[in-house]
C-alpha cells in the first residue's frame, strides 16, 4: 500500500463524494425531465357554471373566449408605423435638424437610402453632415461630406458643405486629342 498523509486521503474521499453527489443530482434531474408530472385533471369547480336561463333559440350563444387568442394578442409586438413619405420626412428633418442631431442623422440616412436621386437628396446629405458634426463624429461627417460633394456636384447644398467642412469634389482632368482640358 502506498503511504499517503491523512490530509490527502481525506481530500480524495471528499472529491469522490462530490463526484458521486453530482452524478446523483444529474440522474435525478434527468429522470424528472423524462417523466414530467402530469397535470391534474380539471375539476368541476374550474368549469364554467351553467347559465341560469337558456338563451332564446333565435340567437345563437356566443362562443367562449379562447385564452390562447388573448395570450397571442398580449404578446404580439405593436405594428411599426409606416415610413414617412419624402415630403413628410423632409419636413420632419427641417424641423429637428438643429435640436435632435441623433434623430436627424438617422432620418437623413433613411431618406437617402429610400430616395437617393431625388431633388431633396443634397439637402438631406447636408443635414446628415451637420448632424454628425453636432454629435462630435467628425470623421463620419467628413466622409459624408466627401461622398456628398462628389455625388451632387452642382448643388447649392454642396457649396455650403464645402465651406463648412473643407471637403471638395475630386475632379479628374485630362487633355483630350484637341488639346482641351476636360473633366471625366
Amino acid at each position: 500500500m502506498p503511504v499517503t498523509s491523512k490530509g490527502a486521503g481525506a481530500r480524495n474521499l471528499a472529491a469522490a463524494a462530490l463526484v458521486a453527489g453530482l452524478f446523483a443530482v444529474a440522474a435525478a434531474w434527468r429522470s424528472g425531465r423524462a417523466a414530467a408530472p402530469k397535470q391534474p385533471p380539471e375539476t368541476a369547480a374550474a368549469a364554467p357554471a351553467p347559465p341560469a336561463a337558456s338563451p332564446p333559440k333565435s340567437e345563437p350563444a356566443a362562443p367562449a373566449p379562447q385564452p390562447t387568442v388573448v395570450r397571442a394578442a398580449m404578446t404580439a409586438a405593436p405594428a411599426a408605423p409606416p415610413p414617412l413619405g419624402e415630403a413628410a420626412l423632409m419636413a420632419r428633418l427641417r424641423q429637428i435638424k438643429g435640436s435632435d442631431p441623433e434623430l436627424a442623422a438617422r432620418l437623413a440616412r433613411e431618406g437617402n437610402e429610400r430616395f437617393p436621386d431625388s431633388a431633396d437628396a443634397p439637402e438631406r446629405a447636408s443635414i446628415l453632415v451637420h448632424a454628425l458634426a453636432d454629435l462630435g463624429r467628425s470623421s463620419e461627417a467628413r466622409g459624408a461630406a466627401e461622398g456628398m460633394v462628389n455625388r451632387y456636384p452642382d448643388s447649392d447644398w454642396v457649396r455650403e458643405v464645402e465651406r463648412f467642412t473643407g471637403a471638395h469634389r475630386h475632379r479628374n482632368l485630362r487633355v483630350n486629342a484637341d488639346g482641351v482640358i476636360e473633366s471625366y
